[in-house]
């Protein structure tokens, strides 16, 4: 399994509209930072975590040109806005992609993008062609991939983060149900947002995050979601080396 970070950032990216600061100015690329979203290469399979604003940059920057499934962790707009651009992938490959969210995203999804279900639009694929599919809180299969939703807080709306293999990925967490903890048992890699270092009333901030990651003990943490408060370089030289902040167009494999 080959997980890449497609952005590590906000729902403002970094840089910031017309920030001066130290990290909006880096030089360092790792301090540049699209909107969160991550892709899973499995044997057969090929899944987009969250479809974010910046979806179309992400799969040109690092060459990816295929999309078999979605799983959304919420409907927000740094998180979904980008679907549009599942259509060339749709008229390319001539196919279908499956969707999966609660219902209350994939609900909002569609109010978000009426115009999917228009039969003529449909007919010469002019929209993202999609099967939407509600999952609950319980483990399903896409192809031979075990993919477990994980129920958390984001303030106070359930969102859904997703385990898969010994892969765990949360954003916009910020408080998980103790009965939801032995999902983060013997895992290899998690991937979890660390917002900046003040606290957020929806996210968990970095110290909570590190807090997290000490909690279950993966092998290897990566944190993302994160503001321009943090600067890469600068962070990183605090934290454990199994606890990172992620960035841009990084890449990690795994055993299935």
């Amino acid at each position: 399994m080959k997980i890449t970070v497609l952005g590590s950032g906000t729902s403002q990216g970094v840089p910031v509209i017309g920030c001066k600061c130290k990290t909006c100015t880096s030089e360092n690329i790792k301090d540049k930072r699209l909107r969160a979203s991550v892709y899973v290469e499995t044997g057969d399979s090929k899944i987009l975590i969250d479809t974010s604003i910046d979806f179309r940059r992400q799969m040109l920057d690092n060459n990816k040109t295929d999309v078999d499934a979605v799983l959304f962790t919420h409907h927000h707009a740094d998180h979904i806005f980008g679907m549009d651009d599942l259509r060339q992938i749709n008229q390319r490959l001539n196919k279908y992609i499956d969707v999966y969210g609660r219902k209350d995203t994939l609900d909002e999804i569609l109010k978000t993008f009426r115009y999917i279900t228009d039969k003529e639009l449909i007919m010469h694929k002019c929209v993202p062609l999609i099967n939407l599919k509600i999952i609950e809180n319980k483990k399903f299969y896409f192809r031979k991939t075990g993919i477990t939703p994980v129920e958390v807080l984001h303030g106070r709306i359930k969102i859904f983060g997703y385990r898969i293999g010994n892969f765990a990925y949360l954003t916009d967490c910020s408080f998980i149900p103790e009965e939801e903890y032995v999902k983060f048992d013997n895992l290899d890699l998690l991937i979890i947002n660390a917002l900046r270092l003040r606290p957020h009333p929806t996210h968990f901030n970095l110290e909570q995050a590190v807090g997290i990651a000490e909690l279950f003990k993966p092998k290897q943490t990566y944190l993302t979601h994160i503001t321009h408060d943090l600067m890469h370089n600068e962070i990183n030289s605090e934290l454990p080396e199994n606890i990172q902040l992620a960035y841009d167009g990084l890449e990690i494999s795994l055993k299935d």
